[in-house]
């Protein structure tokens, strides 16, 4: 395993050759090469047997598939947008009132996008099928991102109880600490 910082591995010729979009995490396993974070979930979960992955034949699969990209897709989205435009350097007093206009409706939307959440984790630790899955791994990287930004007061009691949950799960505390 090989740890790379967020701006380096843009300007690595050995990384860009692995992942020519310069994104993480990239999983290299013998001759496969994959670097999307939840199929490199999916694929280690069903390769090693786990448990995480909710089956075809079971009963919350749809909800499962619906969970498990609404971390990535639908919670990471507003807070990408604002991480990118927290970025900006240089700024002209027009750019600003840009960029606290992104950041604003960016706030709104996630806040929306959470109480979704909350309303799912009603009488529930976890999203589906009575178990820790996939899906609580990818809606909980975006939780744990909350933090980083101190955007967790904008979470419910249910989904607040749920992030403090996963964040203090062992193999959470170890991936962080590999970070």
């Amino acid at each position: 395993m090989k740890s790379l910082g967020v701006r380096p591995r843009l300007h690595e010729a050995e990384y860009l050759s692995v992942n020519p979009a310069g994104t993480l995490p990239a999983l290299i396993d013998g001759d496969r090469t994959i670097y999307e974070s939840l199929a490199i979930c999916e694929y280690l979960a069903a390769r090693h047997g786990s448990d995480l992955v909710v089956a075809p034949g079971e009963p919350e699969r749809p909800e499962y598939l619906q969970w498990l990209l609404y971390g990535e897709a639908t919670l990471q989205a507003p807070l990408s947008a604002m991480a990118r435009v927290g970025r900006i350097r240089n700024k002209t007093p027009e750019m600003q009132a840009g960029i606290d206009a992104v950041l604003s409706d960016s706030r709104h939307s996630l806040s929306m996008r959470l109480k979704l959440l909350e309303q799912r984790l009603e009488g529930r630790d976890f999203l589906v099928a009575g178990r820790m899955t996939l899906a609580d791994i990818s809606v909980g990287y975006p939780l744990f991102n909350l933090g980083k930004r101190d955007f967790a007061s904008l979470l419910g009691s249910r989904a607040a109880a749920y992030r403090e949950r996963l964040l203090a799960r062992p193999a959470f505390q170890c991936a962080v600490a590999i970070r």
